[in-house]
């Protein structure tokens, strides 16, 4: 009866155990984990015996403001962006969760044109942008902050160094028209050649280009990984490719920002939102 005793309170201490657990990570991934933010630093070097002009391209994506990403938490981003001095700021797609829903549209242009970059701030579109409505409203909405909405579009900046630095934004795939064959060919080998693109798996359309990093976003990094196993579920052209860094080709490297926001749930594990800084060396 004793050894019979003893077994169930061990059962029952592990039940509880496993209980309290779950709830710790439960109200972790809904209430903590979605409000914080980080900042991430990465040097980039593609300075081959020429005098060196040091870029730095501070990335946003996946906001989704709405029910589970407030206008609030967008303010602190910008601060934590301008806190960095950034050369070229760009947001690579998902402003706003439910573009028709939203009623803050004008404060989010507000607080967006807050963002001040040295050499232009750049912006390309998601598939909520596009979708909900958001078509009617996104590129105003970033124009009036400031931003250039490229779509299928290559924009040259000449550095003082005699180098030039090219963006170009590649049309968001669900809802827009991407055309990489166009962007491909305005790509000069003599530039750094940064891509903008929302869905990562799309960089396997620039295989070959003269790309030398690509940033993305789309994936939220499944939002909820596990650890050991990755992301659980990531959205449609984001299955290869789903968070931080990925060697494509010798010279093209591609980066997935797993965004700051939350969609369709308002959980986050193992993917902290985030800012992400490319100093890059040109």
């Amino acid at each position: 009866m004793k050894i019979i005793n003893k077994i169930l309170k061990i059962v029952l201490v592990f039940i509880v155990s496993i209980l309290i657990l779950s709830a710790a990570l439960f109200g972790y991934s809904k209430y903590v984990e979605p409000k914080l933010l980080t900042v991430k630093n990465y040097e980039i070097n593609e300075n081959k015996d020429k005098s060196t002009k040091m870029i730095k391209v501070v990335q946003f994506t996946d906001s989704q403001l709405g029910d589970f990403y407030k206008l609030s938490q967008l303010d602190d981003v910008v601060e934590k962006i301008n806190n960095q001095n950034p050369d070229v700021v760009v947001f690579t797609g998902d402003l706003i969760d439910k573009m028709s829903e939203y009623e803050e549209k004008e404060d989010v242009s507000n607080a967006l044109s807050k963002i001040s970059a040295n050499l232009g701030k750049f912006a390309i579109w998601g598939n909520h942008d596009y979708g909900g409505g958001g078509h009617k409203y996104y590129e105003n909405i970033m124009e009036k902050a400031g931003f250039k909405v490229l779509v299928n579009e290559t924009i040259e900046i000449a550095l003082n160094n005699n180098q030039s630095l090219s963006i170009s934004g590649l049309d968001e795939a669900m809802f827009g028209s991407p055309d990489s064959e166009l962007l491909i060919k305005n790509m000069k080998k003599s530039d750094f050649n940064l891509l903008l693109l929302h869905e990562p798996d799309l960089i396997d359309e620039f295989k070959n280009s003269n790309v030398n990093l690509a940033l993305a976003g789309h994936s939220h990094g499944g939002q909820v990984a596990v650890p050991f196993m990755g992301a659980i579920i990531t959205p449609p052209i984001a299955k290869k490719y789903t968070k931080g860094f990925y060697d494509i080709e010798k010279d093209i490297k591609l980066y997935v920002n797993t965004g700051l926001g939350n969609t369709k749930m308002p959980y986050r594990f193992m993917n902290i939102p985030q800012i992400s800084i490319f100093n890059i060396s040109i």
